[in-house]
């Protein structure tokens, strides 16, 4: 490694998890300010949810090729970049007199979605070997620690300041992490192999894998757009039935020519690995279960006290709720940098979705009080927390250094999609139990839980066989003694 590399190791580390914490607090920003972008913009509360929609498309169909440009030799423009376009649309969006503006740089603020899987790879590159999983595990967990902290400062925003705060507070953040990675973070050069790569392989660039790019996200935006407008359209209309099966097209035609093109952007034969898949679909499903409980529950603190069920919170004061799943995360990170805990992964994996089921569990018959609520916001960010970080490590562990980040985009644009299919989920549900005030009654809640419930108890059922297979295929294969 040259001298270039070295000059200020120590501050790579810090420098990683500010951005990656800065990225998640940008894009969690909007949810609590739509109502007032709404008014702000005089248009309906059901247009202005598009501030967050475009944010989500933009966000998920960027994210792979991000992270297929910080496995090359341009990684540090790549996020040099990133941060640039989230400065600007964060700049934009707090001076647009227009909502199209605001969407636009809504837009430009989407691809800040992506930095964590690049600050992943990234740090596999640049910290010490010694350092480089806990550094791992702890980028992981920041994405919790973002979302929890971002909800408290958008909810003062939102019942307190002008909508315009929260972008100007967006621009805060990021400026200081482009400047950071102009000085701290060494220049681009081709990476050293990583173990298992290709060192004849080409470079990647979006022209590399031009036809695979675009067929992937062409099928992400129609699976984000069907997940989104689905309700609107009508689950069972011809429109939902043509665009679910345009989607499956286009990911059987993307899958198919990953598999011939020289520098894909994610390699298939990677995705198929037993820990890959494991790590894939506790992301799915844990990670659906988590966003719907988080979501639900910030709902719920804000319902009227005469629905029976809410607690008739302010805004700011249902987002300083939130707070404890930062304090989850930050315990999930000690947890899991511990030496002796980390050597059962798939038990600590286990243990992260025992915690967010159990918390299902309990929220299905209590939670009508605010300790109760608590309690689950806790151990929503302690388990969901446990879980990104044991995904990380696993992943690390098992792909080759050159397509870390390819390989941990496709996880993140997993989590994003399996919770967008639990926010459907519960809008389906919720709807389908509205009283006539308009607020969703109890049953309804208790339903929502219940479903995340069962989705966590398959996926731990789904473990339990997966570890039974793998202890017998380990013991089959040691020779007699």
């Amino acid at each position: 490694m040259g001298p270039r590399v070295r000059r200020r190791p120590n501050a790579v580390g810090p420098l990683l998890i500010y951005c990656a914490l800065s990225a998640t607090m940008v894009s969690s920003l909007g949810a609590l300010l739509v109502p007032a972008v709404a008014r702000a913009h005089h248009v309906p509360v059901s247009a202005a949810q598009s501030m967050l929609t475009v944010t989500l498309l933009v966000g998920a169909v960027s994210t792979p090729v991000l992270g297929r440009l910080a496995d090359g030799h341009r990684s540090r423009r790549a996020l040099v970049g990133v941060l640039a376009l989230t400065m600007s649309g964060s700049v934009l969006a707090a001076v647009a007199d227009t909502f199209a503006q605001l969407l636009v740089g809504r837009a430009l603020q989407g691809p800040a979605c992506g930095m964590l899987p690049m600050t992943i790879a990234l740090a596999h590159r640049h910290l010490a070997p010694a350092k480089v999983t806990d550094g791992i595990t702890t980028l992981a967990v920041t994405a919790a620690t973002g979302a929890g902290l971002s909800f408290p400062l958008t909810g003062l925003i939102a019942e307190y300041l002008d909508h315009r705060w929260g972008f100007w507070c967006a621009a805060g953040l990021a400026a200081p992490a482009v400047v950071g990675v102009l000085l701290v973070l060494p220049p681009d050069g081709r990476p050293p192999a990583g173990p298992g790569a290709d060192p004849d392989m080409p470079a990647f660039s979006a022209r590399t894998d031009l036809a695979g790019t675009v067929l992937l996200v062409a099928a992400l935006t129609s699976l984000l757009l069907l997940l989104k407008e689905g309700s609107r359209w009508g689950w069972t209309s011809a429109l939902v039935l043509t665009v679910l099966v345009d989607a499956a097209l286009l990911l059987t035609a993307w899958a198919w020519w990953e598999r011939r093109v020289a520098r894909p952007l994610v390699r298939p034969e990677l995705l198929v690995h037993p820990d890959v898949l494991l790590a894939n679909l506790a992301t799915v499903v844990l990670g659906a279960a988590t966003f719907v409980g988080v979501s639900v529950l910030a709902t719920l603190v804000q319902a009227p006290v005469g629905t029976g069920y809410g607690l008739g919170l302010s805004v700011f004061a249902a987002g300083c709720v939130m707070l404890p799943f930062s304090a989850g995360s930050q315990l999930a990170g000690r947890l899991a940098r511990r030496p002796a805990v980390r050597a059962g992964q798939h038990a600590l994996l286990l243990f992260g979705g025992v915690l967010l089921a159990g918390t299902h569990v309990a929220l299905t018959a209590h939670h009508n009080g605010l300790w109760q609520l608590l309690l689950a916001i806790l151990t929503f960010g302690l388990g969901s927390s446990i879980v990104w970080a044991v995904v990380a490590t696993l992943l690390h562990a098992t792909v080759p250094g050159g397509d870390l980040g390819s390989t941990t985009s496709f996880n993140h644009v997993l989590r994003v999609v399996g919770s967008a299919i639990g926010s459907a989920a519960t809008g389906v549900i919720l709807a389908a139990h509205t009283a006539p005030d308009g607020f969703p009654t109890n049953d309804g809640y208790v339903a929502v839980f219940t479903a995340c419930a069962i989705g966590c108890t398959t996926v731990l059922l789904g473990l339990l066989v997966w570890a039974l297979t793998e202890r017998r295929r380990a013991t089959g294969s040691k020779p007699p003694g």
